[in-house]
């Protein structure tokens, strides 16, 4: 049921983006014409071949039957497959959001759990203002601090551990900190109310030292909200990293899908939502798998 849901997203998603794309962005050839890129007599031929010219509902079956076959069609522009379009903006992407998650998952319940178990302290109301603050405050303004403040070490011409930073490291710390404010958030309400719960005051009674008590007692049946909300952080960081690739002038899939409606490239941006839908539905999917383990309670409720 989990998988059909998914399937159903993922369809609706692909489906909005092929009416949306044709019915608001106008003559995806216009660009071609304007720019002296082809004839008349080219782009009408482009248009032909392309399947442009055929009636709408032709062209999204079309669509459907080249998806299920892993066929994405060729860019309007550089007539190269889209797949190959979008696998060389792939492994940017891939690494920026892969570190930009470990850096919210670990911030997120570093933040969380001080919050709850520090609650009322110093400590605690620090690590809730932090979290709070994080997830306030937009990518684009994170990003140009960052950028201001690692002025010196970004300049060109810096040695070759300052240019990774530039190149990943910083991109991905901005990244992962307003998803870190939004994990933090749910894994602190989770365990304040794990903590509160009548076996957290037997385990104390039963002299279970109090680190033991967090990590087995109250944290793990706090986690299956936070799962599910590292997935969608997770799905929104691969395909939502459109500001911070701007930003940092980065390669990758976000800046391929804005310039891809731009020129009205109508493959490669159904190509790049059709992905971010399928990790979306794969990710949503293996967090409930996770939260499953990690509460059997979850198996009875379903």
């Amino acid at each position: 049921m989990r998988c059909l849901h998914g399937l159903l997203t993922a369809w609706a998603a692909v489906t909005v983006t092929f009416f949306g794309l044709r019915l608001g962005a106008g003559d995806p050839l216009a660009g071609l014409l304007a720019q002296g890129l082809a004839s008349p007599d080219q782009a009408e031929a482009l248009r032909h071949g392309l399947g442009l010219d055929r009636p709408l509902a032709d062209q999204y079956l079309s669509f459907l039957a080249g998806l299920f076959k892993g066929d994405l069609g060729h860019s309007l522009y550089t007539g190269l497959p889209v797949l190959r379009v979008i696998g060389d903006q792939l492994p940017s992407t891939a690494a920026l959001a892969t570190c930009g998650l470990a850096v919210a998952v670990v911030g997120g319940l570093m933040l969380g759990t001080l919050a709850a178990w520090r609650k009322g302290s110093l400590w605690g109301r620090s690590a809730a203002s932090a979290a709070a603050l994080a997830t306030a405050l937009p990518v684009s303004f994170t990003g140009i601090v960052a950028i201001l403040a690692f002025s010196n070490l970004l300049a060109a011409g810096a040695p070759a551990i300052l240019t990774a930073l530039r190149q990943l490291a910083l991109p991905a710390l901005v990244l992962g900190i307003a998803s870190a404010g939004a994990i933090g958030r749910v894994v602190e309400a989770g365990l304040s109310q794990s903590l509160a719960a009548p076996y957290i005051a037997a385990a104390r009674a039963r002299g279970i030292p109090a680190g033991s008590r967090l990590l087995w007692h109250a944290l793990r049946p706090a986690l299956p909200p936070a799962v599910s909300l590292i997935a969608l952080e997770a799905a929104y960081l691969l395909s939502g990293t459109v500001v911070t690739e701007t930003v940092f002038s980065r390669p990758g899939l976000g800046r391929l899908l804005v310039g891809a409606i731009l020129q009205g490239d109508y493959p490669v941006a159904q190509g790049v939502v059709a992905l971010a839908a399928l990790f979306y539905t794969f990710s949503h999917v293996l967090a409930d798998l996770l939260s499953l383990a990690l509460d059997p309670r979850l198996r009875r409720e379903g």
